[in-house]
């Protein structure tokens, strides 16, 4: 399979030349580190929105959404949520009715303090794969897939990630997973997810193994693959049986339905790789996948 002027080969390493997948797997792992550095009172997308309002004070609701890269029912759905939760405050815009402005109340403010050390180890810590030049190159990479604006690409790397959610490695690869969620959507669809064809397309590679291995080479954690193959049998496209040499693993291989899908989806998974590099020139397509998988772990 070709990616621009980027060879992808049917091999069992296949997905590390699949900036979709390296995407996905860069978003894992800054989830990870979020859990442990900050915890499970404030959610990242959460977080750049009070930064958000701390930094702009009084914004509406529509600008506070496209600052922290959320669409409108989203950003509505969480900002319902922070203001139950006591940490942002909300009234009309007394010019316009229809305006919504927003502000960090005390508890908001005092959070935002108490997670941001959190939040700073977040980007050291997810970028400490990567020497200095590596990082900004990222940092510039990682805009131009999200589709950001070139004077805000040339800012943000420059940028501490103290002073903007935007100017932060974490949100860009966030975005960038957006914008990978907006072309699946467009171009394969409903039919399989990113990790279930993950899944299909390492089984169509490696038929037999084990489903623990599948899971390694899909990058899930084990629950996750228990749940995603369980799905995915239930749906006739995998077929599971024990392995005779050792009762507690499950042996995977394709059904001739999941051929099909994969087959099927194929075309469409190409596009995808394709749109999602397009903003890149020919050397940052190698490039991005280079620092894509050392911040992915890989």
């Amino acid at each position: 399979m070709v990616l621009g002027e980027i060879e992808i080969t049917r091999t069992s390493d296949g997905l590390l030349r699949s900036p979709g997948h390296l995407i996905r797997v860069a978003q894992q792992v800054h989830t990870r580190l979020w859990a442990e550095q900050v915890g499970g009172e404030l959610t990242a997308p959460q977080f750049g929105v009070l930064l958000a309002l701390a930094l702009e004070p009084g914004s509406d609701q529509r600008t506070v959404g496209e600052r922290a890269s959320l669409d409108k029912a989203t950003m509505a759905e969480m900002v319902g949520r922070l203001i139950r939760r006591g940490l942002v405050l909300r009234r009309r815009d007394p010019s316009d009715g229809r305006r919504k402005l927003l502000a960090l109340s005390p508890a908001g403010t005092q959070l935002v303090r108490d997670a941001t050390a959190g939040v700073v180890r977040v980007q050291r810590l997810l970028l400490e794969p990567l020497d200095d030049a590596e990082r900004q190159d990222l940092v510039t990479i990682l805009g131009r897939i999200g589709r950001l604006e070139s004077l805000a690409i040339a800012a943000l790397a420059d940028a501490r990630p103290l002073l903007d959610a935007q100017r932060a490695v974490g949100y860009l690869i966030r975005v960038a997973q957006q914008v990978h969620t907006r072309l699946w959507n467009e171009h394969v669809g409903a039919e399989l997810t990113a990790p279930q064809h993950a899944v299909l397309a390492v089984l169509d590679l490696e038929p037999g193994i084990d489903q623990r291995t599948v899971g390694e080479r899909a990058s899930l954690d084990k629950a996750t693959m228990a749940e995603m193959v369980s799905r995915l049998v239930r749906r006739g496209l995998l077929l599971r049986r024990r392995d005779p040499s050792d009762g507690r693993r499950n042996l995977l291989s394709l059904s001739p339905v999941g051929q099909e899908s994969l087959h099927r989806c194929t075309p469409g998974v190409r596009e995808v790789q394709r749109l999602l590099l397009e903003p890149l020139d020919e050397a940052d397509r190698g490039r991005a996948l280079e620092l894509l998988g050392k911040a992915a772990r890989l």
